[in-house]
């Protein structure tokens, strides 16, 4: 009987043992890792990326050609600070302040375009446009200049270039920072050239004179009224 009763603890005592060791097995620590793993897997898949920053900053300029004038660097969209940066455009806050950056829509149904002021010897510009959408980066605009030794040549630096919504022209002034010198001008009437509308309509030279007044501009070419017809 003795040895019944022995065997009886024993097997309770292997029974404790066993409910103990399922608790511990069970306890808190365990079973918030079991949440967490449940809750884990409504989370987004592995290896799938958080949505990017947006890197472009809304533009919207006004009717009439009439220009979105910015005259500090900072307030410059970021995809036209992109392209600026990428033409090696040495723009700066004073240069700025006297010749801000002009964006706008020449005409309707045309191409937004942007025009920024760059530091050199002499001022001069970089046109820039928004092919496909305002809110991508644009790209570098070229335009016909006077070649010096003859003939019409390309250029993406034709000039400090303004723009004037009245008469619908785009003007690009090429300096000197010595006298005396020689001034050009280009301008780029707007109506059904092939650069967003653009087309060179006149060409202008001038003495710089190391006084004033300035000479005056004289015609250099002027675009004649084409006669295309069979």
């Amino acid at each position: 009987m003795g040895a019944n009763v022995s065997t009886r603890r024993s097997g309770r005592d292997r029974s404790a043992t066993v409910v103990l060791l399922a608790a511990l097995l069970t306890g808190p620590g365990i079973a918030q890792e079991s949440e967490k793993s449940r809750l884990d897997g409504f989370g987004p898949p592995a290896g799938v990326a958080a949505p990017a920053a947006t890197d472009y900053d809304p533009i919207q300029v006004p009717s009439g050609g009439r220009p979105l004038v910015v005259a500090r660097f900072d307030a410059v969209p970021r995809q036209l600070r992109a392209a600026i940066e990428r033409a090696k455009c040495n723009v700066t806050e004073s240069l700025m302040a006297k010749y801000p950056v002009l964006i706008f829509r020449p005409a309707d149904g045309r191409s937004v375009m942007a025009v920024a002021p760059c530091l050199s010897a002499t001022p001069d510009s970089r046109a820039f446009l928004f092919e496909r959408s305002v809110e991508q980066e644009p790209t570098p605009m070229t335009f016909p200049v006077v070649a010096l030794a003859g003939g019409i040549s390309a250029s993406s630096r034709p000039g400090l270039m303004t723009w004037e919504p009245r008469t619908m022209t785009l003007t690009a002034w090429i300096g000197s920072d010595t006298c005396p010198a020689r001034e050009i001008r280009h301008t780029y009437r707007q109506g059904g050239g092939d650069l967003n509308g653009f087309a060179l309509s006149r060409i202008e030279h001038r003495r710089l004179r190391c006084t004033t007044p300035e000479a005056e501009w004289r015609t250099l070419w002027q675009s004649p009224a084409w006669n295309l017809q069979p």
